[in-house]
């Protein structure tokens, strides 16, 4: 692609460069559902390592604050502002809670706000990512941790996202779960280990 740019004159290899980038981005596609499969598959080892987790959570929300901003969602931190000191893969536990905060920006076309709530209770950690989004259908409810199901019609999304943070979370010997869903909205409820011991 980059030689026939260079080559070209008057945009005459146009349409081949524009095919060629479609490879390209399907190409690193499929790569990215490869390893979310293997992610959600527990097929890497993952290298785990005491972490501050009110920093991955921040790193999260910046990755995602575009996002809140041109949907119109506010987003409230509703946790301490002291370390909380989990044992996991830094970078995993990012992933899925950017999964779960863009499933619920994406249940929320008119705006509205997402509370995030983390409390520590007997070496556990629980987070809640409470959203006022469209709920879940109760047709939907049993397979939304499935790999490629997806609730959005006609998506470019592989519905890989929560399966994805599933896997993660198991990883970690947590749990997931959709603790209530409704018209009004849907609140996750992760619950990780504190402790190396635990995990």
């Amino acid at each position: 692609s980059k030689k026939l740019q260079a080559l070209q004159k008057d945009s005459e290899h146009e349409k081949i460069i524009e095919h060629l980038d479609i490879i390209s981005h399907e190409s690193a596609r499929c790569g990215q559902i490869v390893k979310d499969l293997l992610i959600f598959s527990r097929s890497e080892q993952d290298e785990f390592a005491k972490e501050d987790l009110l920093q991955i959570v921040d790193k999260s929300i910046t990755v995602i604050d575009h996002h809140l901003e041109i949907h119109g969602i506010t987003l409230i931190k509703d946790y301490t502002e002291q370390t909380i000191e989990l044992y996991c893969n830094a970078d995993k536990i990012q992933q899925a809670l950017m999964a779960l905060l863009i499933n619920s920006i994406e249940a929320m076309p008119n705006g509205g706000k997402i509370i995030l709530n983390i409390i520590c209770e007997k070496n556990n950690i629980i987070i809640r990512v409470i959203d006022e989004g469209t709920g879940i259908s109760d047709k939907d409810l049993p397979h939304i941790f499935e790999p490629f199901y997806s609730t959005k019609e006609a998506s470019n999304g592989t519905g890989l996202g929560l399966a994805v943070a599933y896997g993660i979370v198991a990883n970690h010997k947590g749990k997931i779960e959709v603790e209530k869903t409704s018209a009004q909205g849907t609140t996750f409820k992760i619950v990780l280990p504190q402790n190396e011991h635990l995990a």
